[in-house]
């Protein structure tokens, strides 16, 4: 028999036929039961590791949790109800299609058997022979059509919530391998059904295509069985994401349900964007964090959030600064673990971990390679003097140690000079400053054009975090970092209580004097010029950089810049417990394995850096 079973007669011409396949009917009927089957009996090992993720999952988010565990089970008992449903509606309907073809069958035989006794009659009527067949022996079959029952597959899939609109006051833990384990288990059953479905779809295509006399009210199951599957999956998503802000934090910590809520939204929540926005000023991101309910997180929950989050938070001008750094620690970590990089940025990234230490903070650390980065040696959340050491030709971050450990002297000479102040001093490597010559980067401004805009930034990102409770600001720079920070000072809405060079490439030709920068006091320090090739005898490259750059540029220890100027060849000062003898500098560096660079312990120039930063720069040793 063909694929439609096709029923007819031929009475005047017309052709009646039923259009339905019992083979597709069929068809249908099987996958749409083992699909039933498959989701009823397939919950189980579901529902049992949702029970395992509960044994140590706590708080809102264990209640999140266990609501959508909860919605998925109805949504999967009423999908297969439906699919249920679905195979005894078309079993129905398959019934009723028989019925209509036993009709229409004894209809034409009927017609046929009329037309006979027809003609028949004619015959006789013509010929005056006996009579024809009663037509009441044969009752015409009934004219009254079949109408199929309307078939309805229709399901719909809950939308299930996956925040706990918490704040920092709620909290929740859990275990993120029993979580692990749950999606295991959950993306394994999915995986089955969505083949299922498959199924089920191309049955039902077939189903429609060679079954037009069944008449479908509704076909919605469909749709909803793959938003069913879009909603497990993005629970299991979820809760991996959930899994790893627990894996981040480390073992055993709660986390609050606020930093939850951004570790594990598909989308970073709405609250949360204006923060990351490009460009977002410093006073604004600091309103914004202060809105965000996080400044009571602990270390470990702000490490939970994601990477691309923290990589934004480490830089953000304007926003607390141990969440700064441990945003930067937790990107360090991570970049370093991922393997496989350049080796200029393994060496930076390797060097900057092993200046990070005990009071040491890293605020800054940008995905350039190498990178960008800033140490604060003392904490800046509450220090009531700040420095910002910026330094010069040739540094980078592949060198952060010797960097950090030249903003460690300045520190430690600082409580020497000034007494046990909470003081941080920064080792500033913000800006990509020029390689040594035969590089001609030295002798012009274009990289102390590009650095000056971001310690501008980093200066007023202190203002915002610290608004109404500002310290005594100080930006020490060494060599081209002169350059640089010079032109920094006069960036707008800039102002620092004192400004002091050493070792100086020269001030640009657009800042002629002191008074230009914007700096309640500037200091100037330079030890004795010296040729080239001739080291030991006192500062090298310094003269090199003012006198051979085009434009040259200006010395700031010349009388006509006004900068107040002090020693660094060496001096004997009076201290409180004595006259001592001061180094001094031989070297264009700031330090030298004879320590006598100009931040060496024990030099002139240490000395007058640290008294300058203190607000004690009456003291200094003046220049001769």
């Amino acid at each position: 028999m063909s694929v439609g079973r096709r029923v007819g007669d031929h009475l005047g011409g017309d052709m009646m036929t039923i259009d339905f396949d019992d083979g597709a009917a069929d068809r249908l009927v099987a996958v749409a039961s083992e699909v039933d089957l498959q989701l009823v009996t397939g919950g189980f090992s579901r529902r049992s590791a949702a029970e395992q993720a509960m044994m140590e999952f706590s708080g809102s988010y264990a209640d999140r949790f266990g609501d959508a565990a909860s919605a998925e089970a109805t949504d999967r008992l009423t999908l297969a109800a439906a699919l249920g449903h679905l195979a005894d509606a078309v079993r129905t309907v398959k019934a009723e299609a028989g019925r209509e073809r036993e009709r229409l069958a004894d209809l034409a035989a009927w017609r046929g058997r009329e037309q006979d006794r027809q003609r028949a009659a004619a015959d006789q009527f013509l010929g005056g022979l006996g009579s024809a067949v009663a037509p009441f022996l044969d009752p015409q079959p009934s004219s009254v059509v079949i109408r199929p029952t309307p078939i309805s597959a229709s399901f719909s899939a809950s939308d299930r919530p996956r925040t706990a609109g918490g704040s920092s006051a709620g909290t929740s833990s859990a275990d993120p391998d029993r979580l692990r384990a749950f999606t295991a288990s959950a993306r394994s059953s999915d995986r089955g059904f969505a083949d299922g479905a498959a199924r089920l779809r191309n049955a039902w295509t077939v189903f429609r295509t060679n079954c037009g006399w069944a008449d479908v009210s509704r076909s919605s199951l469909f749709a909803g069985f793959d938003r069913y599957l879009q909603e497990n999956a993005a629970d299991a998503d979820w809760i991996d994401r959930i899994a790893n802000a627990f894996e981040r934090a480390g073992s055993g910590h709660a986390l609050s349900d606020a930093i939850i809520d951004i570790a594990a939204a598909e989308e970073i929540p709405s609250q949360f964007q204006g923060l990351l926005a490009p460009g977002v000023d410093p006073s604004r991101a600091a309103a914004l964090w202060a809105g965000l309910d996080l400044g009571t997180a602990e270390d470990n929950e702000l490490a939970a959030l994601p990477t691309d989050v923290l990589a934004v938070l480490g830089n953000l001008e304007g926003i607390p600064y141990w969440a700064r750094h441990v945003a930067n620690q937790q990107v360090l970590d991570d970049r370093i673990e991922r393997g496989n990089l350049d080796p200029v940025e393994d060496r930076a990234l390797r060097s900057i971990r092993a200046s990070l230490g005990d009071g040491r903070f890293l605020i800054s650390m940008t995905a350039d390679v190498p990178p960008l980065a800033a140490i604060s040696l003392g904490d800046l959340d509450t220090a009531t003097n700040v420095t910002w050491a910026v330094p010069g030709m040739t540094s980078s971050s592949e060198r952060m140690e010797g960097w950090v450990q030249a903003a460690q002297n300045i520190k430690d000479e600082q409580r020497i000079v000034a007494g046990g102040e909470d003081r941080a001093v920064i080792a500033w490597m913000g800006y990509d400053a020029p390689p040594a010559p035969p590089n001609l980067g030295v002798f012009n401004e274009e990289a102390a054009q590009a650095g000056a805009p971001k310690l501008a930034a980093s200066i007023r990102g202190l203002d915002a975090a610290r608004a109404g409770d500002m310290p005594r600001t100080n930006v020490l720079a060494h060599s081209y970092g002169t350059t640089t920070a010079s032109l920094g000072l006069t960036q707008a809405g800039v102002h620092v209580d004192n400004f002091v060079s050493i070792a100086s490439a020269g001030i640009p030709q657009s800042i002629p004097t002191a008074d230009e920068i914007q700096a309640s006091h500037v200091y100037a320090g330079q030890a004795r010029d010296t040729l080239v090739g001739f080291p030991g005898f006192g500062d090298q490259y310094a003269y090199i950089g003012r006198d051979f750059s085009v434009p040259y540029r200006l010395d700031p220890t010349n009388a006509s810049f006004g900068a107040e100027t002090f020693g660094a060849d060496g001096a004997v000062v009076d201290t409180p417990a004595g006259p001592q003898a001061l180094r001094g500098v031989k070297d264009h560096g700031v330090w030298t394995e004879h320590h006598e660079g100009y931040l060496d312990v024990g030099t002139e120039s240490l000395r007058n850096v640290a008294l300058a930063t203190t607000g004690n720069g009456d003291r200094v040793s003046p220049a001769r």
